[in-house]
């Protein structure tokens, strides 16, 4: 009798779980597993997002570090500013060098001394006769100067240098240096950058510049693709009317009148960078204004908007010191 009691008490213990409660712990199972999904599927957003927005940083910090450098240093030639020196005082120093290859035209044409710095809207792919691959509707910015280091000897036959004084200047080829340059001459690297937006799969901040093409052994203007994912790049220009190193005008890129370049004494940069990565699960809904125009993507890709200010120091001393 007392074996039938024990027989039935295990039999009891050890019986399963009911239909019921199988179903509320599957429920409850369920719950658990949707909710440890569902904080997956947002870290991962969350971290996708925050990766995208760092590079974007990046990359957007580089852009205006490399055109800030090249900004502040318009207007320097070691010697005289020559937007006003070639232009009022006109002479046979300042009579350019045999074109590079593939040089630009017009303006921006490498050894046009006399519009050293300036910019454009680019209508088309096609910019000055240089850049066949521009982004529409873009900024293009225009700069000739010299390095900041000069050189009193030791230079290079593929290089061009400007030899500059207090009151001349003298653009020559460093293969004719030595039959050229005096005892007391200093010679500065010549520099030629055109900043634009490259068109393509992913858009580039690139630059034309002056340089030595070893195949061919001559200078010609080449391509340098500087920073990935640069769409939109924006001006805006203060200039200084009356020669006293302030800005009291400030204007785009399309009110600047030509003569008016050689007063430009500071400048706004606005950069567009867009991610890469498409994120089907995002639908960008900012609105970012570049200066005078506004960009409404509404698509799936993440961007950023940086801006800053650069004074250029060269002009603002050439017009405190009487446009000398």
């Amino acid at each position: 009798m007392n074996h039938d009691r024990h027989r039935r008490a295990a039999h009891k213990t050890t019986k399963g779980f009911s239909l019921m409660e199988l179903m509320v712990a599957m429920v409850l199972g369920f719950i658990v597993i949707g909710g440890a999904i569902s904080v997956y599927l947002a870290s991962k957003r969350s971290l996708t997002e925050v990766d995208q927005v760092a590079t974007l940083s990046e990359n957007g910090r580089f852009a205006l570090q490399l055109l800030g450098y090249s900004i502040r240093h318009i207007g320097f030639y070691g010697g005289p500013n020559p937007d006003r020196y070639c232009k009022v005082n006109p002479s046979e120093l300042c009579i350019p060098l045999q074109a590079p290859a593939g040089d630009c035209t017009g303006d921006a044409a490498a050894y046009d001394i006399g519009n050293s710095f300036f910019a454009l809207r680019a209508t088309s792919a096609t910019v000055e006769g240089c850049i066949t691959d521009a982004m529409p509707d873009t900024d293009v910015l225009v700069i000739k100067n010299v390095g900041s280091t000069p050189l009193y000897g030791g230079w290079s036959s593929q290089q061009t240098y400007v030899i500059a004084d207090r009151v001349s200047f003298k653009l020559r080829n460093g293969a004719d240096m030595p039959l050229d340059i005096g005892d007391s001459d200093v010679a500065w690297p010549y520099q030629l950058q055109i900043y634009y937006i490259r068109d393509g799969a992913t858009p580039t901040l690139s630059r034309k510049i002056l340089a030595w093409d070893a195949a061919a052994g001559v200078m010609s203007i080449q391509t340098e693709d500087l920073v990935q994912g640069v769409e939109n790049m924006r001006f805006r220009f203060g200039y200084d009317s009356n020669d006293d190193g302030e800005v009291d005008t400030l204007a785009y890129e399309e009110d600047v009148a030509d003569a008016d370049w050689k007063n430009v004494v500071s400048l706004q940069v606005f950069l567009l960078l867009a991610s890469d990565v498409i994120d089907p699960s995002y639908t960008n809904e900012k609105t970012y204004q570049l200066g005078d125009i506004t960009v409404s993507p509404g698509d799936s890709v993440r961007r950023i908007l940086l801006h800053s200010d650069i004074t250029l120091r060269n002009r603002r001393l050439v017009g405190r010191s009487g446009g000398q």
